[in-house]
């Protein structure tokens, strides 16, 4: 027994330790993949390794010090810097932990769909937000409560009038309900991405900040979008967004 107890406190445990950093590392590598929060962590890489140079190699004792003294600050800098980042990852924890992961019955992802293709066809235009296990109901709270079971009919007549108030607002489903319609959305404000149309810009602003799935119709080509963790797809057909939403986002993985 005792002989296991070393084994443990001079090899496992250790192993153990690299294992758990390991996997902590790279699920947070992998939330904050293609957001500006990757670029600031080559950045501070960056300073680092100057600092390692200019004091090990250059001697450089003003501006080492200078750099160790940003160090004391640095733990108030990063927490506002990946405040989103931090509360997507807290929630995503908290939504594996208590089960909030959202699944739609299959008679309920037919009308979504057929309510799109629809949307797609007449080039209305559509904005739909389906949560997953990042809740969404601060963004619920900006447009009208509906609590409805999901059906084709009512999200066309949201979105098939354009003079209707709920128009131009998103829809927000959670579950087998429309939770609410007429919603906004944080908009997408990064120039370089190629975007035209608003419902675009806050399909992705969506996905930025949460887990959830944002399909978006334009009203100019009434091509189908779909937004999920930062990235934008287009052009998605009826069958690939089936799946989409079965898969909770996972199918836009092998595209």
């Amino acid at each position: 027994m005792e002989t296991l107890l070393n084994i443990y406190n001079a090899y496992i445990v250790n192993i153990l330790d690299i294992l758990v950093l390991a996997i902590v590392f790279y699920r947070v590598i992998l939330i904050i993949k293609g957001t500006v929060a990757i670029q600031i962590i080559v950045g501070v890489l960056f300073i680092l390794g100057f600092k390692v140079i200019a004091r090990n190699i250059f001697h450089l004792k003003a501006l080492s010090w200078l750099l160790d003294s940003f160090w004391f600050a640095a733990v108030i800098i990063f927490a506002i810097i990946f405040q989103t980042e931090i509360r997507n990852v807290l929630a995503r924890i908290g939504g594996q932990v208590w089960g909030l992961k959202a699944k739609i019955r299959d008679s309920y992802v037919t009308e979504i769909v057929e309510a799109v293709e629809d949307l797609s066809a007449s080039m209305a235009g559509g904005l739909i937000a389906i949560e997953n296990e990042i809740g969404l109901k601060n963004f619920a709270e900006t447009g009208i409560s509906l609590d409805a079971n999901i059906s084709k009919e009512l999200l066309l007549s949201i979105f098939k009038n354009k003079l209707a108030p709920l128009h131009d607002g998103a829809v927000i489903i959670f579950n087998d309900k429309i939770s609410a319609a007429g919603c906004l959305l944080p908009l997408n404000h990064d120039m370089s991405v190629k975007i035209f149309g608003t419902r675009h810009r806050a399909a992705l602003g969506l996905s930025e900040v949460t887990d959830a799935i944002i399909i978006a119709v334009s009203e100019e080509t009434g091509q189908v979008s779909v937004a999920y963790k930062g990235e934008l797809n287009e052009d998605i057909s009826p069958v690939r967004l089936r799946k989409i939403i079965n898969t909770n986002g996972e199918a836009l993985k092998s595209k």
